[in-house]
This record gives structure tokens, C-alpha cells and sequence, in this order.
């Protein structure tokens, strides 16, 4: 099954050397310009999922065909961005050129792109923003080339076009071999961390009120131009702030304020401690042990269920000594008469580590609000594959799927040659049902274990990714009444009613139309069963994103991705006309 295209793009032009004309000075700039962006871009920590292009050091031709390319393969969902680091020229019109390798002073017109050319492909293109990044000598040219109300026939958010110096300036190069030109430094450094965000995310005004204030001073002068609202786009993300501890570890995950996660270590030797513990989204606890070089790996729900007398099992992942590999070691804990829960490390580690009473009910108490600290940058990935395939049953099919996807294509293949040998011998009138039964049943079998595949890779890769914005949200399911329809024969047919299931906050609602996995629990006191379920989200918040949801009672696996949607009668539906409770606002911004 291919793999669904996503809707960031970014193609990063660059040019250093120009054999053709010796006037044209080489650059040191714009190899590394397109190196630091393309990280700053991919950046897992503050950047979007973009599909990065390259181009560096190519002729006229290339150029032109790679952003024909670009534009003419967006789509309406799409949100571009290109850039360009070189030479920019000027003709006797004053019309800016884009220089490539092959380009020369005589024949600019020929062996240049001319930015009217970008300019017409963008007219034509029906994404729904366009980010236009020029580091060049006269690129503010461009950010007068078109007047505002050029995007208004397009949907969509219009465009954001930034240039590197003034309409007559002169844009810097490098200082050094190996660093990037002064404008894309401090454009990279806008999208890693320079620019404030709002929401958990950076929008290119603020990106390019960051670079206007670095550049003050250095004599070149940096230039934007917006189009139909477009400052709001949305170029990098910036992480959610979290609660935190006052007696931090440095270097260490943290654990909120609000919930004390970090257990009593008790070594046997020395005073006992209190180890860091990274907790992840879906209720995976790892307790980091470095001294002993381990990690002691437990799950939130079997741990409050051992209050009940349920037995609690853990993992101990030690270090191998040769050090390619962990080892891993199973733990049970024990529940002691203070209600305590304890678990003994394996002999070569010695000691215990225990959560009291009242920690295991302050963690039942955010589990049923919604309200599990989450480490922002989760490292043991590894570890909270092995809780999960042990306590989460969804997680656990979804981990199997390759391999009844290889038994359904072998039982597939087995039916087909059945079939053939069967029809073989027979004629019409005798042909038994039964192969084609099977061949039948094996190939639905097919589809649906290809589709739960398709799904496990772009759940696991939300589970794996070191860091995404959490936010609170509502969940509700809205049942839509059945109805009776005429047809075009004047019969009477029937609509079934059908379920849909939303998640919600004050200003922004998300649909997810196939559903989750599991089932969705019910709500518990002192909720009403009326009430919407208050539930967090992991991911980015946008349509045609996957994302995971975490309840009170465990995490939810959704089988598709989430759509924008909203409507006044679902918003009555839904709502019941009552205010959103207090602390359910989102916490990251829509893009």
C-alpha cells in the first residue's frame, strides 16, 4: 500500500559555483543554507512533518522543471514552502533573476529563472499556502511583485513572501567555509528556537519578526509581504510547556508538579533515593536507575490495579556488558499492608523500589481526569513497546498484523491454486462452491489485515516520535437519528441511524469517522453518562494527521485519520448547551 503523501513540502534551491560567467563571484553560503534548513525543518523536536527536496548547484532547466513540479503536484490541503540561496540579478527593466549554474550576465533571460516564471506557476497552484523564502541580492523585489488581491481566487490562507534585503540591497554570503549565509542563520535559528510561539506553534510573522530584530544593525534589511491573512501559517512547532519538579535532576525526564511520579529507591546500601521517571503518553512509567545502568519499566493501570490484590508485573532492562544489547528481566510487585506497591530488583542491581499509598491514589486521580504528566521527550521506546504488547490488547493485534497479513496472503495463495486444480478436472456443471468460498474469505482477509497494517505503521510512528504536542480535549459520540428518504421510483427507504465520534474543546473539533479500535469506555463518576469524556490528545491537530487518544481508562487507537469538521447542529448535539468545564482548553493552536 503506498504511503499517503503529506500535506507539508519544501523545496530548498541553492547555488554556489557559476562556471559560465566569470563576473559571478562562487558562494560559500548556499550549500550549507540548504544543510541547516533541511535539519531545521526535519527537526523532530520543533519541525513539521515536511517532505524535503533538494537542489543544489543545477542549470536553468533543472530548476524551471523541478518548480513546475512542485506547484503543479500540490494539492488544495498542501502547504508549500520554497527556497532559494544564490545570486539574484536584475535586467534592464529591473525584472529579478534567479541564478542558476549555467547562467551568464548576456544571456540572463535565457539561462536564469525569472521570478515572473515562480510567479505564475504560485497563480496557478491550489494549495492552501505558499512560503517564499529568498536569500539573494534584490530580493525585495519580490515582495512587491504581485498586489494583495492576487490569491483570492485560490482557497486557502494566500501567501507569505520574505526576502533577505531591500528591493535595491545587497544580500550577505557567508562569513566562513561552513556556515550558512547571515540571513538563513538567523532564519534557522527562528524556526529551532528564536521565534515565540503561541500555542505550540511558530507562524511565519513571528519567524520573520525574529530575523528583522537579528539583522538590525548589520545593514541588511529584511522584507515580507502577506497575502490574504497569511500571517498564521504555521512553520515550526514549539513545545507545550509542563509542570515540573523544583528538585530536577539536569539532564534527567522529569515529573510534574502536580503528580509526584518518582518512587523511593532503596539500594542496599547507601540512603535512598528518588530516581527521575519518564512517563510516557499511552501510561508506560520507565524509573531511570543510572547508577545501576537500568531501567525499571511498569504500566499505569496494571499498577493501580494491584491496589485491588491484582498481581503487577514490571520489566527490569538492564545494560548487556558488551553493551550491544539490553537484557531484560521480568518483575513482579508486591502489595504491601500500607498499601504500598514494591518491587525487588534482580540481584545484580539489589534493592527495592516502591510508590506509596498515597502516590498510587493521586495517580488514579489524573487518570480519571485526564491529567498524566507526559515526558516531553520520551527515550525508552523500546521499553514502552514491551509494557504495552504486554497490557494493551489493541496494541498487542496491532503488533500482530504482519504476520496474520503473511498467514491471510498464504491461506490466499493456497485457494487460488485450489481453485485451479479443482476446475481442472471437472466440467462447469460440477464444479464445487467450496474453493471459491475460500478464495472469497481469504482475500477479505487480505484487505483487512493490510488495512490494520497500514494503520500499525502510522500508530507505532506516533508512539516512537521523541516529541509531539498533548493537549486536553472532550470526547462524545453523537448518534445521528435514522431517517426516510424517497427515491427516484417513489420508494420509501430508510437511513439507519449512524454513531460518530468527536473530540472537541472550546475552538477547534475534530471528527474521527472510522472510529477506534477498541471501544470507547463508558464514563465513570462523577460523570453522567450524558457527559462528554475528558480525554488527551497526542499529535498535531490538523486534518488528514493521525493522533492517539489516552482516557481514563486506558489509550484509545483510532483506525483512520481525524478531519476538521463543524456544524451548528452537532455543536447543539453535542454540547447540550453547557460551558466547556474549566481546564479543558486546548493547549496547542490549530494551524
Amino acid at each position: 500500500m503506498a504511503e499517503a503523501r503529506l500535506p507539508y513540502r519544501a523545496l530548498l534551491i541553492g547555488n554556489a559555483d557559476y562556471p559560465d560567467e566569470p563576473a559571478l563571484a562562487s558562494l560559500r553560503g548556499p550549500a550549507n543554507d540548504l544543510r541547516e534548513l533541511a535539519a531545521a525543518l526535519t527537526d523532530p523536536e520543533v519541525g513539521l512533518p515536511w517532505q524535503v527536496s533538494e537542489l543544489l548547484d543545477r542549470t536553468s532547466q533543472e530548476v524551471e522543471e523541478a518548480l513546475y513540479d512542485f506547484f503543479d503536484g500540490a494539492a488544495r490541503e498542501d502547504q508549500l514552502l520554497l527556497y532559494y540561496s544564490g545570486h539574484g540579478l536584475l535586467d534592464t527593466r529591473g525584472r529579478l533573476f534567479l541564478c542558476t549554474q549555467d547562467t551568464t550576465l548576456a544571456r540572463r533571460g535565457l539561462r536564469a529563472v525569472p521570478h515572473s516564471y515562480v510567479t505564475d506557476l504560485m497563480d496557478d497552484c491550489p494549495a492552501r499556502a505558499i512560503v517564499v523564502v529568498l536569500d539573494c541580492c534584490y530580493s525585495g523585489r519580490a515582495t512587491d511583485a504581485k498586489g494583495p488581491a492576487v490569491a483570492a481566487p485560490f482557497e486557502g490562507r494566500g501567501r507569505f513572501v520574505m526576502s533577505s534585503c531591500e528591493r535595491r540591497g545587497i544580500a550577505n554570503d557567508a562569513p566562513r567555509d561552513g556556515e550558512p549565509s547571515l540571513f538563513t542563520r538567523h532564519f534557522v535559528a527562528a524556526l529551532r528556537h528564536g521565534a515565540v510561539g503561541h500555542n505550540g506553534y511558530a507562524t511565519a510573522h513571528q519567524v520573520w519578526c525574529y530575523v528583522d530584530d537579528a539583522l538590525r544593525g548589520t545593514g541588511q534589511r529584511p522584507y515580507c509581504k502577506t497575502e490574504e491573512h497569511t500571517q498564521d501559517i504555521v512553520l515550526a512547532r514549539r513545545p507545550v510547556p509542563v509542570e515540573r519538579t523544583a528538585a530536577e535532576p539536569q539532564g534527567q525526564p522529569a515529573c510534574a508538579t502536580t503528580v509526584d511520579t518518582c518512587p523511593v529507591f532503596a539500594p542496599t546500601r547507601g540512603p535512598n533515593q528518588h530516581p527521575p521517571v519518564e512517563c510516557h503518553f499511552t501510561g508506560a512509567m520507565h524509573v531511570l536507575l543510572p547508577g545501576l545502568r537500568g531501567t525499571l519499566s511498569v504500566y499505569l493501570d496494571a499498577l493501580l490495579a494491584a491496589r485491588s490484590g491484582d498481581e503487577v508485573r514490571g520489566w527490569w532492562f538492564a545494560a548487556h556488558p558488551l553493551g550491544y544489547r539490553r537484557k531484560r528481566v521480568r518483575l513482579t510487585g508486591t502489595v504491601t499492608l500500607d498499601g504500598d506497591v514494591r518491587f525487588p530488583l534482580p540481584d545484580d542491581a539489589g534493592g527495592t523500589v516502591t510508590w506509596t499509598a498515597g502516590q498510587l491514589k493521586a495517580f488514579e486521580k489524573a487518570r480519571a481526569t485526564s491529567d498524566w504528566p507526559t515526558t516531553r521527550r520520551p527515550t525508552q521506546t523500546d521499553a514502552t513497546h514491551i509494557v504495552l504488547k504486554a497490557h494493551d490488547r489493541t496494541y498487542r493485534m496491532l503488533t500482530r498484523a504482519p504476520w496474520m497479513l503473511a498467514g491471510s496472503l498464504i491461506a490466499f495463495a493456497l485457494s487460488v491454486v485450489m481453485t485451479v486444480r479443482v476446475m481442472t478436472p471437472h466440467v462447469p456443471d460440477q464444479i464445487p462452491v467450496y474453493p471459491f468460498v475460500l478464495a472469497l474469505v481469504s482475500g477479505l482477509s487480505v484487505s483487512v489485515f493490510a488495512s490494520r497494517v497500514w494503520a500499525r505503521s502510522r500508530l507505532l510512528r506516533l508512539v516512537k516520535i521523541p516529541e509531539l504536542p498533548v493537549c486536553r480535549m472532550l470526547l462524545n459520540t453523537y448518534v445521528e437519528p435514522a431517517y426516510t428518504v424517497v427515491s427516484e421510483e417513489g420508494v420509501p427507504v430508510t437511513i439507519p441511524p449512524k454513531e460518530h465520534t468527536y473530540l472537541w474543546s472550546e475552538d477547534y473539533m475534530l471528527a474521527l469517522p472510522s472510529g477506534f479500535f477498541n471501544s470507547i469506555p463508558p464514563c465513570e463518576a462523577p460523570l453522567a453518562p450524558d457527559d462528554p469524556l475528558p480525554v488527551e490528545v497526542m499529535g498535531l491537530r490538523h486534518p488528514g494527521e493521525w493522533v492517539l487518544v489516552r482516557s481514563p481508562q486506558g489509550t484509545l487507537w483510532p483506525v483512520g485519520r481525524v478531519k476538521y469538521c463543524y456544524s451548528f447542529e452537532l455543536d447543539r448535539a453535542i454540547r447540550h448547551h453547557r460551558p466547556l468545564p474549566r481546564g479543558t482548553r486546548a493547549d496547542s493552536g490549530r494551524q
